[in-house]
């Protein structure tokens, strides 16, 4: 079997924003009422010369230890700017929404280089929605106000981004640490929406109706996030929500796939497919971790009642190969092959007829 073993150095994260090894691909956020593209969230992919794309689970913990986050998300921030820039000229009016870790929510500076990077892009502010993870609300709830408050004043979009398990609770807040006028979106997604989608009267269902509620009487889009499977995206309708991304819909895709992407049919081929037919695809087939050598097989040979059979396994691209090659018994040797004198078996012996069907079997 194979073993994987695989660490990012700080030496790489440094040679990864220098020599910009991260890019940006981006998810499409579909209208689940009448399956029209209405924005789109961007992930961060690295892009590492030797392992391929590294998924976001095993590099953003390990800048989250460094204590980089921040020199990330400016990074995405300063991409996806450029890129909604890119598809203004070309015409292509879309949203983006970018998310911050929830120490962002308390570090003062995060709404002066969106306003920095905006100006100097010359972009409407609303193009742009940042999402706020509850849990830095939680957290931090005074510096968290006066981040979002400044961020308001800017005119950017602004989505609250539910945790999976309750932090806060929405409808008793105190308005002055949690406006709910300041948001245009909730988001809900991850593990909620999968044990919510397979198990309606669970646990998970007073949590999640209340959040909708909540989002419904104070005018927010709701946005589920993480919809997987077809079964989910036929039933969010139902539940309350407003938009949908996901793999079901599409996984992220770069900025050239976009254009390609048909909301409408992408949402009429979700709720066409049997749960059979739909199969998720790893989000990076390209990554290819570390590996150590696995152990050919070892060739076998088996003699039976004087007779021997060769079995020669090999490892190809294919996969795995047995060529059998079966040895004449000495009284099935022609008349006229030179003899030993002392045994009376062929000449040269079992392993000079081994070498020569072998040779035969396999053309060499």
């Amino acid at each position: 079997m194979y073993r994987n073993s695989f660490r990012l150095t700080n030496k790489e994260i440094d040679e990864a924003f220098a020599t910009r090894q991260f890019r940006l691909v981006f998810q499409p956020k579909i209208d689940l009422a009448n399956g029209a593209l209405v924005g789109v969230e961007s992930f961060a992919r690295w892009q590492h010369p030797q392992f391929g794309v590294i998924p976001p689970a095993l590099f953003l913990p390990v800048l989250a230890r460094q204590g980089r986050n921040q020199e990330l998300t400016r990074f995405v921030l300063t991409e996806a700017i450029a890129q909604l820039g890119r598809w203004r000229a070309g015409e292509e009016n879309r949203t983006v929404s970018i998310n911050v870790a929830p120490e962002e929510l308390a570090d003062g500076s995060l709404p002066v280089s969106i306003r920095l990077a905006l100006n100097a892009a010359d972009l409407d502010p609303g193009c742009l929605i940042i999402d706020l993870p509850e849990r830095g609300l939680a957290a931090e709830p005074e510096h968290a106000c006066d981040t979002i408050n400044a961020l308001s004043a800017i005119g950017v979009g602004l989505a609250l981004e539910c945790a999976q398990e309750p932090l806060i609770d929405f409808a008793n807040a105190d308005a002055n640490l949690l406006d709910p006028t300041s948001f245009q979106e909730l988001k809900i997604g991850g593990r909620a929406i999968i044990q919510f989608a397979s198990r309606i009267e669970g646990t998970g269902l007073g949590l999640m109706r209340s959040r909708l509620e909540y989002a419904s009487s104070h005018q927010m889009r709701t946005t589920a996030v993480g919809a997987e499977t077809p079964e989910t995206v036929a039933l969010l309708p139902s539940l309350g929500f407003d938009q949908a991304q996901g793999n079901a819909i599409s996984p992220p895709l770069t900025p050239q796939a976009l254009l390609d992407f048909d909301a409408e049919a992408a949402l009429s081929k979700v709720n066409g497919q049997s749960p059979e037919e739909h199969e998720s695809k790893p989000a990076l087939e390209d990554f290819k971790a570390p590996q150590t050598r696995r152990e050919r097989p070892k060739p076998r040979i088996q003699v039976v009642r004087g007779n021997a059979r060769v079995e020669l396994t090999t490892q190809g691209n294919q996969g795995t190969t047995t060529h059998v090659v079966k040895l004449p018994d000495p009284e099935s040797v022609v008349a006229g092959t030179r003899h030993d004198g002392e045994t009376g078996a062929p000449a040269g012996g079992l392993m000079a007829r081994l070498q020569t069907r072998l040779a035969r079997a396999f053309h060499i």
